[in-house]
């Protein structure tokens, strides 16, 4: 019965035609995103997790299995060739009898020691970050080697690296051709990886030196600092991250949990708990670093994707050590999927000279590469961490990232004193600061691609109200004054003084970030994503809503695909900045009903959207002389409600499928 539903849903879904009467209207979820969102609905409990590590991880995942159906990069079709004599030059070595009297395999020349990025050595970090600026110039594939190799991670080609058992063994394999071509600029280079639980383990982790110009550059907005400043792609336009926006990174508890488990089904897509699944939390990370890394088919633009992927590797490598250690054969250890781009013995998408299983093979940390350990424990007797850009946190005794040095100058005034010395080594201590909190600083700064043009002319704008619910047991400090002194107990705006009030809010409590935290002045930021489903192109915004009141309102003018004869397709999605997420509403007969917040856009004449923002802006309020402007709610037709109600956006739709 559920497959015929499903059916029936994709038909109403698939076949509506394009001219519809609506301007804007509401439309099904499609149906694999559904069965995404149902598993999480059936399995997780929104009190418990952040709702935005669900929707990210859905979304990617859906994204991804349908990627044929929008735009992805051009690969060069000579990668192909790329990727087979380095296959070759590696079998010669791992084949190669050690003498005439035996044929026991040698080691593949000296192995390759992958380390954390923090540990390397001045001379190696130069090194590697010359070997991947060489990249990006080498022409030998198109538009250069870099961005070739980066377009290959291409869900229109790749259909099996992510959503099951292969996830692991694939990106394996894709490291290796990413090394492999580092080790041609330059023969001593080994890929690093990027330990991210010692920015997991700050009080704000997007102040770490690892977002500074002496490593991957800065995190805030388009890249300008760093060895892979102004790096542009061809369809994604200039490098860009947000590391300010809030999410989770993988942390030590997370990778010891990881490490507790004993089988390879234990830690992958579909048999793994949220807890222990190598491939969801590698996802928080993607959704930490945000910008180009938060989308798959862009992700590997950023060089950080590599350092990334080693990490999860990393990771592996340690889980398999055990695993060896505890008499399991790792090679052996293939999950049993009913997934078939997943299956063992399935010819591994882009790499067709291997097995799924090739993957899980032994002789790639046996024979080729392996991996030093990052130091993770430290006391006031080894307060150092082996590194210069690490600290000791004695109160856990974890090694954690240094915080980089505060900087408030503009970006014109970076560019002019780092241009001449980005990769110069500082030394003295002042050039660190504590760890500080983070603040309401920072803007985003939007990728806007669609179907491969970054151009924010591409685009129409859509308004969409937010409005937020305060939070229970939060207290501001804005407090009664009883006899001239302030009582602390309850802050004025809170709810819980006044009954009447009291009893109109919804009860509950959602899941959050771990380092979700209040910021104290109110001020807090609702983000808003729209994904484009019959178009490539994911883009966010936000408003700013007073966290201290019952109720708080405010707008964002959210970027879509600018529709033309083909109406647009869009979903939408609004998270606060601890991840809990907010339920969509859209406006019909005069009033906000619950709805999928899946919308299809037509290219009639409509103030409901606008060709620019401040199209946009003007159809949203109505300026009436001197009189103070007022919103035109009939224009506006999507709102989000963010409340305190422990029902995830979709569970309307998904409650039957349980």
């Amino acid at each position: 019965m559920g497959n015929v539903k499903h059916l029936l849903r994709y038909l109403s879904f698939g076949l509506l035609i394009w001219n519809v009467t609506a301007v804007i209207e509401d439309i099904d979820i499609p149906p694999e995103l559904l069965d995404c969102f149902t598993d999480w609905d059936f399995n997780e409990n929104i009190s418990t997790i952040a709702g935005q590590n669900v929707l990210h991880t859905c979304m990617s995942d859906y994204l991804w299995k349908t990627g044929k159906e929008r735009w992805s990069p051009d690969v060069d079709p000579r990668i192909l060739q790329f990727i087979s004599e380095d296959v070759r030059e590696r079998e010669k070595y791992i084949n190669e009898p050690t003498d005439s009297q035996t044929t026991t395999a040698s080691p593949y020349k000296n192995l390759r020691i992958r380390k954390e990025y923090r540990t390397l050595t001045q001379r190696e970090r130069r090194k590697y970050h010359r070997a991947v600026q060489a990249l990006k110039k080498d022409k030998r594939l198109k538009p250069n080697t870099y961005d070739a190799i980066a377009n290959y991670h291409n869900a229109k080609i790749q259909y099996a690296a992510h959503g099951g058992p292969s996830f692991l063994g694939w990106h394996r394999i894709y490291l290796m051709t990413y090394e492999d071509a580092l080790r041609r600029m330059d023969p001593d280079v080994t890929l690093p990886y990027w330990d991210c639980r010692y920015e997991e383990a700050m009080e704000d982790p997007s102040k770490s030196m690892l977002f500074s110009r002496h490593f991957a550059g800065n995190g805030d907005g388009e890249v300008d600092t760093g060895p892979f400043k102004d790096w542009t792609h061809d369809a994604f336009g200039k490098l860009t991250r947000a590391v300010s926006k809030g999410a989770e990174l993988m942390g030590y508890e997370d990778v010891k949990n990881i490490l507790s488990r004993n089988n390879t089904s234990e830690i992958t897509i579909p048999t793994a708990d949220s807890t222990y699944n190598l491939e969801y939390h590698h996802g928080k990370i993607h959704l930490f670093v945000d910008g180009h890394l938060s989308d798959l088919v862009s992700a590997a633009h950023d060089p950080l994707f590599f350092m990334l992927h080693a990490f999860i590797d990393y990771i592996w490598w340690m889980f398999r050590n055990k695993q060896e250690e505890n008499g399991i054969d790792p090679s052996q250890d293939y999950p049993e999927t009913l997934i078939e781009r997943h299956q063992p013995d399935r010819t591994m998408d882009g790499f067709e000279m291997y097995q799924n299983i090739d993957g899980y093979s032994l002789n790639w940390t046996r024979d080729i590469y392996t991996y030093e350990i990052s130091p993770t424990e430290c006391s006031e007797q080894y307060p150092s961490c082996n590194s210069k850009w690490l600290t000791c946190q004695f109160s856990n005794k974890r090694c954690v990232s240094k915080a980089r040095r505060s900087n408030s100058r503009s970006k014109s005034e970076r560019l002019t004193a780092f241009t001449d010395s980005a990769l110069t080594e500082v030394n003295s201590v002042e050039d660190f600061t504590p760890d500080t909190c983070s603040k309401l600083d920072s803007t985003i700064q939007n990728t806007f691609s669609v179907d491969g043009f970054a151009d924010s002319s591409k685009w129409s704008y859509i308004p969409i109200k937010i409005v937020n619910e305060r939070k229970q047991f939060e207290l501001f400090r804005s407090f009664d004054v009883v006899d001239g002194s302030a009582n602390e107990t309850l802050d004025i705006f809170d709810s819980e003084k006044y009954d009447a009030l009291r009893r109109k809010e919804d009860n509950g409590k959602l899941g959050t970030y771990r380092k979700c935290k209040i910021s104290g002045s109110g001020a807090t930021k609702i983000f808003v994503n729209a994904y484009g489903l019959n178009y490539f192109g994911v883009s966010t915004e936000y408003t700013i809503v007073d966290e201290r009141m019952a109720l708080s309102e405010g707008y964002a003018f959210v970027p879509i695909k600018k529709p033309t004869e083909k109406p647009s397709e869009v979903f939408f999605a609004a998270y606060d900045s601890c991840g809990r997420l907010c339920k969509p509403y859209c406006r019909k007969n005069g009033k906000y009903q619950q709805c999928t917040a899946v919308l299809r856009v037509g290219n009639i004449s409509s103030e409901q959207f606008g060709d620019t923002y401040g199209d946009a802006f003007l159809n949203t309020w109505d300026f009436d002389g001197d009189g103070i402007p007022e919103v035109n709610k009939a224009n506006v037709y999507l709102s989000f409600y963010c409340n305190r109600k422990e029902e995830w956006p979709w569970q309307p739709y998904t409650r039957s499928e349980c």
